[in-house]
């Protein structure tokens, strides 16, 4: 089993390559990834989700299409109930890679663009909180 720090830089490697700070939160559910908007397009025939990140405050937004995704009822941090968007990815933290389910929701007013939850983490890591960024991308 992989140890883990209170938090870690991911990699969102079908979503381009950057680099984005995580909170891991034993205490959430799902995990949430911070994205600007989101529409439903039609293409090729197909609806599709677009959806627009800005991962740093002076770069130029990425658009992601996903052809699969789902709306969830998630309870939020304030008990308040809400319906998201959730996309199954590919979720890269130091040399290991595991596809998860994530939530999209607005998180520009947090600390961190992504916060892990246990059904991420699950019994693929043990989360060390006395450290941070244990995990390196070699």
């Amino acid at each position: 089993m992989d140890i883990i720090g209170r938090r870690e830089m991911i990699h969102l490697p079908e979503w381009g390559g950057f680099f984005i700070p995580a909170k891991i939160d034993t205490g959430a559910f799902r995990t949430a990834v911070h994205c600007d908007s989101y529409s439903e397009k039609i293409i090729d025939g197909q609806t599709c989700l677009e959806v627009h990140f800005t991962w740093e405050e002076k770069s130029n937004p990425i658009v992601v299409t996903f052809s699969k995704f789902k709306k969830r009822v998630i309870k939020n941090s304030f008990g308040q109930t809400e319906e998201r968007y959730c996309v199954r990815t590919a979720i890269k933290i130091g040399q290991r890679t595991i596809q998860s389910d994530v939530t999209l929701t607005n998180r520009s007013g947090m600390k961190y663009p992504v916060l892990l939850g246990r059904k991420t983490i699950g019994k693929k890591f043990l989360v060390d909180v006395s450290h941070i960024n244990l995990n390196t991308f070699n």
